[in-house]
């Protein structure tokens, strides 16, 4: 008799458990983010996804305000940004400040092909203090800054990979809509990173700062190879490339449209700047762009007609190929 219960009692048991099962592979499931609750795929797709976030509307809201070049040669990359890109800017201190279309670009003494911090504005403090519990609660330290480059009130801290962010709250009152000569309107619009860590990093824009990712691509072993992560409006702010080590990959200006594209290839012809790769069409985005380099050999990309976002839109995973950066013709592959 006691036998005959206690194989009842596992038999309970494993049918418990199999219901359970069932339940965790069809239901379902609700990951907690910064005290909200989103809606997450089945336990098999998350599986699948390597742990990478999943689609999500970004807690953060956040524009690309500017960022600080450095270059063993100033003199001659402040003259590149001021009269071919035509910023209008002045020295404070060792540091070159240049202004065009309400964003920055600042240059000073260091080494070629860096960026000394990479800055962004949220639209008032309450989103900054929202911020830093996000930081707090990851345990990322972070610094209060008085104020920064066209910025009021300002945190400071480093990605996993080392590389210096500002956030801070805009302030309208120093940011100047400048007229220059350039042929059209090209706004500082994105930043992508090179790492040997793509994983780490997009877990960390995403689920600390709180990006929200649009676009992966992936290699044949379905390793993450590109990440490209949206915090506002246009498509993504800030983009993150695998590579064989950690650096800047490129910096990206917004041009209107495909006629301006055109304007800006033209100009650049008429002061011997060579185009590097394009014009094309990238797949995730769907921008047009063409890239060219600064003296320093910065890579810059010209884009046009990104694509703009509202709200949650599905997770599409591109294949590693070349169609997919550039569905007209050949691409860097950068790994």
């Amino acid at each position: 008799m006691q036998i005959h219960h206690k194989l009842c009692y596992q038999s309970k048991i494993c049918q418990v458990l199999n219901e359970l099962s069932a339940c965790i592979i069809a239901r379902r499931i609700f990951l907690a983010f910064n005290g909200d609750w989103i809606l997450a795929s089945e336990l098999e797709l998350l599986k699948e996804a390597g742990s990478l976030p999943m689609a999500r509307v970004p807690v953060l809201q956040a524009d690309l305000a500017g960022v600080a070049l450095t270059s063993p040669d100033p003199v001659k990359l402040v003259k590149f940004y001021e009269h071919i890109l035509q910023y209008t800017g002045k020295m404070s201190g060792d540091q070159w400040i240049g202004q065009r279309d309400l964003r920055w670009l600042t240059v000073g003494p260091g080494s070629a092909k860096n960026l000394a911090y990479t800055a962004l504005s949220v639209p008032d403090e309450r989103s900054l203090l929202q911020l830093q519990d996000r930081l707090t609660q990851a345990s990322i330290e972070f610094s209060e800054m008085p104020a920064a480059v066209l910025l009021g009130k300002a945190i400071t801290f480093a990605d996993p990979d080392g590389n210096r962010l500002i956030f801070g709250v805009r302030d309208a009152e120093s940011a100047i809509d400048i007229d220059s000569a350039s042929p059209a309107p090209a706004r500082l619009q994105h930043v992508v990173f090179a790492t040997d860590a793509a994983a780490a990093m997009v877990r960390f824009y995403c689920d600390v700062i709180g990006f929200a990712p649009l676009d992966y691509v992936k290699d044949t072993d379905g390793d993450l190879t590109s990440a490209f992560l949206n915090c506002g409006a246009d498509h993504h702010s800030i983009a993150i490339f695998r590579a064989a080590g950690k650096r800047l990959d490129h910096l990206c200006f917004d041009v209107d449209n495909w006629s301006h594209i055109r304007d800006w290839a033209d100009w650049f012809g008429q002061h011997h700047i060579s185009l590097r790769w394009g014009p094309g069409r990238h797949g995730p985005g769907n921008n047009l762009f063409f890239f060219v380099n600064d003296p320093d050999d910065n890579w810059l990309e010209f884009s046009a007609e990104l694509e703009q976002v509202d709200g949650t839109r599905p997770l599409v995973t591109w294949a590693h190929e070349e169609r997919t950066l550039n569905s007209w013709g050949s691409a860097f592959l950068r790994s």
